[in-house]
């Protein structure tokens, strides 16, 4: 394979290089004579230009194509890798390590000047970093395995919107040893998702009680913990979605946890109906790779109005009824109550200490306490932005 003269051979597995990725389709696939020399310019200045901008050299920035390739024909090596299937990948690789040993800048500058009828100063072009590329077909397999194939190997959490996963590109870093006490509740939900990530029985689960308790932050610190876990956020106006979300992940040989936030529904609300009908209750069973994990601040999952309050006790009866026929189908019922005032004053203590404050005991309760009186109330939300609030004032010399 003569660099810039003889085209490269096509892939088998990760064609969409070529086709789609612009270090190929208007870098190196721009570098051949059957194009101007303008266009062989620009070709050479796309890929120093794409490298640049990603920080990386070609071999790192190939490794990361190859790894996170939404090839659908490296999800089937993945899930089932035959002999030949392993073959085409182990070819594939091959090429793509030629590709990184042979095409750099120096060489490629070079082989553009030899060019007949070339006249552009290659030589003062700038150069890109070739680096290595040093992954084999089985060490790819293997972490695809573990980390998924495409958008599921490069992130862990993702919005359910319009009918498509939109990735989260920065996750909440909260970790469970960022969150104090109310360890009877984590334990739960901490237990619940390691049997599902095992294969065992585990539940749908639903964690109730009041706000700034740490019931959503629970969830989002679980997701840090476990590298296989995948978490899926659906925001309750996609609701009527969860069907064809099942349908989207079930198939995929990973775990994922659906999370929706603050579920409250108002009367008449057909969300409710078909996340009752989804949860327990439809002809589809849920895939043995989804839980669902939601949060609320009501007792009462059906907000209640003041024609509601009127009603007649029968009504009233049916009303609660139709709301705990919700909450019944989650297999996990989990309450987060408000601290009273020496749990709070605990919490506080528990998050000073991991940031390094060294103040008098009476000192910092008393500042908590009236930081606490003029947020409302108490909570661990609470706590965590008192003490950083206080962790400022202490570092710019400030009264608290």
């Amino acid at each position: 394979m003569k660099i810039c003269e003889e085209k490269i051979p096509p892939l088998m597995v990760f064609q969409e290089l070529f086709n789609e990725n612009v270090l190929f389709a208007r870098g190196i696939n721009w570098l051949y004579p059957d194009k101007t020399e303008e266009q062989r310019l620009m070709g050479f200045a796309n890929i120093s230009s794409e490298l640049l901008m990603t920080g990386k050299t070609l071999g790192e920035y190939l490794t990361d194509a190859v790894m996170y390739s939404k090839s659908p024909l490296f999800a089937a090596i993945v899930k089932e890798p035959t002999e030949a299937r392993k073959k085409a990948l182990a070819y594939d690789i091959a090429l793509i390590k030629k590709i990184v040993k042979e095409y750099t800048a120096s060489a490629v500058k070079k082989a553009l000047a030899d060019i007949a009828g070339a006249t552009a100063d290659y030589a003062a072009l700038p150069e890109y970093e070739s680096g290595k590329f040093t992954l084999t077909a089985d060490r790819l397999i293997k972490f695809a395995q573990k980390n998924g194939t495409g958008d599921f190997a490069k992130y862990k959490a993702f919005t359910f919107r319009g009918g498509k996963l939109i990735p989260v590109e920065h996750i909440d870093p909260i970790r469970l040893t960022d969150l104090k006490n109310y360890e009877l509740q984590r334990n739960q939900v901490v237990e619940n998702t390691i049997a599902f990530l095992n294969g065992l029985p585990a539940q749908n689960a639903l964690l109730y009680g009041d706000r700034g308790c740490g019931k959503s932050s629970t969830i989002k610190a679980i997701l840090n913990e476990y590298d296989q876990l995948r978490m899926i956020e659906l925001p309750k106006a996609e609701i009527a979605g969860l069907g064809d979300l099942y349908a989207m992940l079930k198939d995929i040989p990973m775990h994922f946890i659906v999370t929706i936030d603050d579920l409250t529904f108002t009367q008449d609300d057909e969300r409710f109906g078909i996340l009752k009908a989804t949860l327990d209750g439809s002809l589809s069973a849920r895939p043995d790779n989804i839980l669902i994990y939601a949060t609320t601040n009501r007792r009462k999952l059906i907000k209640e109005t003041y024609a509601d309050r009127s009603a007649t006790d029968v009504n009233k009866s049916d009303a609660v009824d139709e709301s705990m026929s919700l909450a019944d189908r989650f297999g996990l019922f989990i309450t987060f109550t408000q601290p009273n005032r020496e749990i709070y004053f605990d919490i506080v203590r528990q998050l000073a200490e991991d940031m390094d404050i060294e103040i008098d005991d009476s000192e910092l309760t008393q500042a908590a306490e009236r930081f606490a009186l003029k947020r409302g109330g108490r909570s661990p939300r609470i706590a965590r932005q008192f003490v950083d609030w206080l962790n400022a004032r202490i570092e710019l010399g400030l009264d608290y």
